[in-house]
């Protein structure tokens, strides 16, 4: 998998290095770099040696539970073509129980999730709606404990790479900026399957700087040996766009 990363990246910067060499004189670099704030609901399951934890929190109970959290998106584009980054990392416990021997368990999940990519603008109707393809590699960084009754009955680290593409709507006017985006990744190679879709509605304040509010929702399906991951997360999400 370490590879398949080196490989994606190479590629990225194969594509962006031709195109810049060729338009160099034409066009220039734009940046963006939005932090931002997810206010997520957890769903899911995790099982283990033939055991199940339920997983469900709404966004109430990710705060009561929440530890800390970090939230990063960044894009560059040059001409028709871009490269983009993103970083979630998550840390919560949930209150649970083993199913079938009934005990009170408590889970500690900590999840990175980061990704790197990029792509190219296919359409562009007069500076107005665009249309983007994109693909690249999502890394999923999660550890789970389980302590039920006083002993931890589990502890492990997984780590997925999973190659994903998707498609991206944006509508730009003088004041507003609105996106959708969807892709899907895994397909066996790493996961059984990945997912993130979102939907952004951003008023710009000036060239520089706007305010964004939308939908997010991630999701992966990871199975190796005696461990199953099932896990989406999906809410309201609110960032700051710097555009520069």
């Amino acid at each position: 998998m370490k590879k398949l990363f080196l490989l994606l990246v190479l590629l990225w910067v194969g594509l962006m290095q031709a195109q810049t060499t060729e338009n160099d004189d034409k066009e220039e670099w734009n940046w963006q770099l939005t932090p931002y704030f997810w206010f997520t609901g957890l769903s899911g399951d995790i099982d283990f040696q033939s055991q199940n934890i339920p997983v469900s929190a709404d966004f109430g109970d990710l705060m009561d539970n929440f530890s800390i959290g970090f939230l990063m998106h960044a894009e560059a584009s040059k001409g028709r073509w871009f490269v983009m980054g993103d970083i979630v990392y998550l840390k919560l416990t949930k209150d649970g129980e083993i199913e079938q021997v009934n005990i009170p368990a408590e889970l500690e999940l900590k999840q990175l999730i980061a990704e790197i990519g990029g792509g190219y603008n296919i359409f562009n109707s007069q500076d107005w709606l665009f249309i983007d393809v994109f693909g690249g590699l999502r890394y999923f960084d999660i550890s789970n404990e389980i302590n039920a009754g006083g002993v931890t009955a589990f502890d492990r680290t997984t780590n997925v790479n999973d190659p994903f593409v998707g498609v991206r709507f944006k509508t730009i006017t003088e004041k507003w900026i609105n996106s959708a985006r969807i892709d899907a990744g895994g397909l066996g190679i790493g996961s059984d399957i990945s997912w993130k879709a979102n939907i952004y509605v951003g008023y710009r304040f000036s060239e520089l700087f706007s305010v964004l509010l939308g939908i997010q929702g991630y999701g992966i399906d990871y199975k190796k040996d005696d461990l199953r991951l099932k896990l989406n997360y999906a809410g309201v999400a609110t960032g700051l766009n710097f555009t520069f």
